[in-house]
């Protein structure tokens, strides 16, 4: 199978698809947007906003009411769930909770929430405030998803948040940040800058402002090494690029938050790969606003190979020539850009030497917490 499936979802993901499809047309649409995660985002493009002559197959209607009836109920448990726990550590909090990514979208009624199923509510607090917030998320059911002392010492000594907790009953997932890169990265922006550029919600809690939603969306992508949901993240950047593209005060605003936190290359990429990847134009008045030179030459050839690959619809429907040697190359590249190439080495051999342990031993590192636990005790 060529492109074509990924050109139709395109389409109908920017509003610029028409026509009729055939039955494996449809078929493959629902297996290559199913396995993104982006059946009821395209369930509200055919069945609600749309203004299209789509014939719908009684078949294929069933499976779109019944994703769009899967993100109902499941974005009414993230509005449940952010309640809660903003209930449970306002009070640790010297700033009001701000509520980032999709769990952001969902509670913003940001377009961007539209169809957007995923698998943790990402947070941030001020840096001070950690020790606080966590304690009373301990209190109320939260406990760490990993017993890796490795893992603990990364995130609390080089990344931006803390290791992700999960509620013992429930299963919920919360990404608890105090900046939005890693700070080993030496990119850290100021995070002075996104607590500045937040609004309220009707659930007690900030969202960022829809230019600071485009960049931290942005940032979070281009920043990744790998790229599983690449192309569901791009779709979330062409929604939260409608929201602000007509809008100069927030134009303007996204392009003085990127230069002020060292940020433009990544707007310059996305606006790149929505244009190459969703046909996606973005007006001549708006690129420009950058301030910085752009790149390239053979960075921006080796960017255009990787990324114009890897944000690809990721599915054996779908076939990308080289995909193998661009995910490579972004793994490598995202790692790169989060850790110095010293930090890089001692964290990769570390996880090595782990994994090989784990394969030939099993859980050495969990066993040994067990048997200091049980010497504790006896």
């Amino acid at each position: 199978m060529s492109l074509c499936v990924q050109k139709i979802l395109t389409g109908i993901l920017t509003g610029n698809h028409s026509g009729s499809l055939s039955t494996s047309q449809w078929r493959d649409l629902i297996l290559v947007a199913r396995a993104h995660s982006l059946l009821p985002r395209v369930a509200s493009m055919l069945l609600i906003d749309a203004d299209n002559n789509f014939h719908i197959p009684p078949k294929v209607h069933a499976h779109l009411v019944a994703s769009i009836r899967h993100e109902t109920l499941f974005h009414n448990q993230v509005k449940n769930e952010v309640k809660f726990v903003n209930t449970k550590i306002s009070g640790a909090l010297n700033r009001k909770l701000i509520v980032l990514k999709g769990a952001g979208y969902v509670v913003a009624n940001s377009s961007a929430a539209k169809g957007r199923i995923f698998s943790d509510i990402d947070l941030l607090v001020l840096k001070d405030d950690i020790p606080k917030v966590e304690r009373a998320l301990h209190l109320f059911g939260f406990v760490s998803d990993t017993d890796s002392e490795y893992d603990q010492k990364y995130y609390r000594e080089w990344a931006h948040e803390i290791p992700p907790l999960r509620h013992f009953q429930r299963g919920t997932v919360l990404d608890v940040h105090h900046n939005i890169i890693p700070v080993v990265s030496g990119r850290a922006p100021d995070i002075d800058f996104f607590l500045s550029s937040t609004i309220e919600t009707e659930y007690g809690v900030e969202v960022l402002r829809p230019a600071a939603m485009f960049l931290h969306s942005a940032i979070h992508l281009f920043f990744s090494e790998e790229f599983t949901n690449g192309f569901r993240d791009l779709s979330d950047l062409s929604l939260l690029l409608d929201e602000i593209v007509d809008d100069d005060d927030e134009v303007n605003y996204l392009f003085e938050l990127a230069y002020n936190t060292g940020f433009e290359n990544e707007v310059f990429l996305a606006f790149r790969y929505l244009e190459r990847v969703f046909h996606k134009q973005v007006s001549a008045d708006i690129t420009q606003n950058f301030k910085l030179p752009i790149p390239e030459g053979f960075k921006l050839a080796l960017n255009d190979f990787i990324f114009g690959k890897v944000l690809a619809a990721n599915h054996r429907l779908v076939n990308v020539k080289f995909r193998g040697i661009a995910e490579w190359l972004a793994f490598v590249r995202g790692h790169l850009l989060k850790m110095p190439f010293n930090i890089l080495v001692k964290h990769t051999a570390s996880k090595l030497w782990r994994s090989i342990v784990k394969s030939v031993t099993g859980d050495v590192e969990n066993n040994h917490h067990v048997q200091q636990k049980d010497v504790k005790e006896q």
